[in-house]
């Protein structure tokens, strides 16, 4: 057998083609249906109206980093290392903690509200909801986190377009029907995040997962994993998250508005990333364990070629934005078509960030890590401000390209110190070629 054929069997028995396509299927369809959203809402929503509902999106991302503390992630590392009876009380210790930084945050938002309310567009009302649907967010991530380490993709992938599928039609009733305008959004996001957490928690119930006794060794274990993640969340947030903040404070809620509709339409390419990352991440994992130099080549030649196959893909969406936002989004949202193109470029940057960040993870230096996006998240916030003063709404988005591109090569470096693949060897004569 061709040693490239046994490359890709090694991927068919590890079950990573079938899982991709699931994954990637799922994730379509789950962006698909915010995107048909969109000629809708953006004809009966302001662009005023439609920033608001990006900073609610926008907030509940904040709140993620401090409600849970990240510890969920710690799930997916410990399901292999321990029993299915230690586990159980594991997933029940990070749901405790989860419990304890609810209401601890729910506190501080209360006591903080009026300067949050400036900063955010949002009324205090709102701005407790966001916590509380950031804990929900937290008990779905438990249940699809447990369904991807073992391997159960089509459920992971029903579940994400489920609760899509509630949210848009929730959402159009409320917006459409009752008149609710932007109010009915929130709503749509926050009543579909209570019934798909209620239908997660039943899930982790009925299979044995959740349990009344609460192990604090395994508390202890899981801050110790989540807490030194946080300057990495806060960095990706910096990254992801500030460009619409800036846009809002510095513009106005109203070109906030249309930049969120540029970037939504540009987010197409990044859950397409995601979805493929999360077939892939496993099944490196796995073969890091035992890689000969062919196999090592191989890898990082199909990696080069992704990260050729990721920037024309951003480029053809750029070319095509004008058209696309005429016909998805209306007159109201045409300035945001000269953005889309560094928008797409950045997440491809993040595409290819994936596919490096891995190395880094399977190697434990985490630390570094977070260091690396703490440092591109501070370079973002005053790449954006100073772009956007210059730029308008096309500084935001050139910023987040940029550091982007800066958070990529950063980790590509620490990817190479911490696990060396032969990124500058990988085209020499496969002298190996067909073995194991």
């Amino acid at each position: 057998m061709r040693a490239k054929d046994l490359f890709f069997e090694s991927m068919k028995k590890a079950g990573i083609i079938n899982s991709a396509g699931i994954y990637v299927v799922s994730s379509l369809v789950t962006s698909a249906i915010p995107f048909l959203l969109l000629p809708i809402l953006t004809r009966i929503l302001t662009p005023a109206d439609y920033g608001i509902v990006a900073m609610f999106g926008i907030w509940i991302s904040i709140l993620g980093v401090f409600v849970g503390l990240s510890v969920q992630g710690a799930i997916g590392i410990r399901y292999f290392e321990y029993s299915r009876a230690n586990m159980q009380q594991y997933v029940s210790s990070c749901i405790y903690i989860l419990l304890l930084t609810t209401v601890f945050t729910v506190v501080c938002v209360f006591i903080f509200r009026s300067v949050l309310e400036k900063y955010t567009s949002l009324p205090s009302q709102w701005l407790i909801c966001g916590v509380i649907v950031a804990g929900m967010q937290f008990v779905i991530s438990v249940r699809l986190s447990l369904w991807q380490v073992a391997k159960l993709p089509l459920k992971y992938g029903t579940l994400q377009i489920i609760q899509s599928a509630i949210n848009a039609a929730l959402s159009l009733w409320l917006v459409i029907v009752v008149g609710f305008a932007w109010e009915g959004r929130l709503i749509g996001i926050s009543a579909t995040g209570l019934v798909v957490m209620l239908g997660s928690l039943y899930s982790l119930w009925r299979e044995g997962w959740l349990t009344l006794n609460i192990n604090l060794n395994y508390v202890q274990d899981a801050l110790k994993f989540g807490v030194p993640l946080i300057p990495h969340v806060l960095g990706g947030m910096l990254l992801t998250a500030i460009d619409r903040v800036m846009v809002a404070n510095l513009l106005g809620i109203d070109h906030a508005g249309v930049y969120t509709v540029a970037l939504q339409i540009g987010m197409v390419l990044s859950l397409f990333t995601v979805a493929v990352n999360q077939a892939y991440a496993p099944w490196l994992f796995e073969q890091l364990r035992d890689l000969n130099d062919y196999k090592k080549r191989k890898i990082v030649r199909y990696t080069y070629l992704y990260f050729i196959a990721l920037t024309v893909v951003a480029s053809i969406i750029g070319m095509y934005a004008n058209s696309i936002i005429s016909i998805v989004a209306g007159n109201q949202f045409k300035d945001g078509a000269e953005v889309v193109i560094y928008i797409t470029m950045g997440f491809a940057f993040g595409g290819m960030y994936f596919m490096v960040t891995n190395y880094v993870f399977y190697a434990g230096t985490t630390g570094k890590l977070a260091v690396n996006t703490l440092i591109a998240g501070l370079i973002n916030v005053i790449l954006t401000y100073v772009l956007i003063q210059k730029n308008g709404i096309t500084g935001a988005a050139q910023g987040f390209m940029i550091s982007q591109a800066f958070l990529f090569l950063g980790t590509w470096r620490l990817a190479h110190y911490a696990h060396p693949m032969p990124w500058w060897k990988c085209f020499l004569k496969d002298r190996d070629e067909g073995k194991d």
